[in-house]
């Protein structure tokens, strides 16, 4: 279980450490080959969608990065399109072909090239999470 980030004074309540909690159920569902959706995070985590969910998402697949490993985003989706929402396409880091202006990031509506390049990234993170590398 995820260590708390700070220790509570007198009466005040102990702070969950977010992205560490976040991290065990998308670990966990990486290692099980499944996907997570953006509802599930805002309902386990009692967040609301927009800011708070995308620094949730952030701050876990910053530390992957860190540490060398894929981070998360591609198996966090959209209940109605089993994808990843338009905003992940605005990532900087991807590459040209999938890349989206930010104006596009409400965009629910994937190309072909989109889903063959989130096809590509759940196979990197199952393969890295998965059986082999526990």
């Amino acid at each position: 279980m995820a260590k708390s980030r700070r220790a509570p004074k007198g009466n005040e309540p102990e702070t969950p450490d977010l992205p560490g909690l976040a991290r065990e159920l998308l670990l966990s569902a990486a290692r099980g080959r499944r996907t997570v959706t953006y509802g599930q995070l805002m309902k386990k985590f009692k967040i609301s969608r927009g800011r708070r969910l995308t620094a949730l998402i952030g701050a876990v697949d910053r530390g992957e990065s860190a540490a060398g490993a894929p981070g998360f985003a591609a198996i966090i989706v959209r209940r109605d399109t089993g994808f990843p929402g338009g905003g992940y396409f605005c990532d900087d880091d991807l590459p040209p072909a999938v890349s989206r202006p930010r104006g596009r990031g409400t965009d629910p509506r994937l190309s072909g090239a989109e889903k063959r390049h989130v096809a590509a990234r759940r196979r990197e993170i199952w393969e890295f999470y998965g059986p082999k590398a526990q």
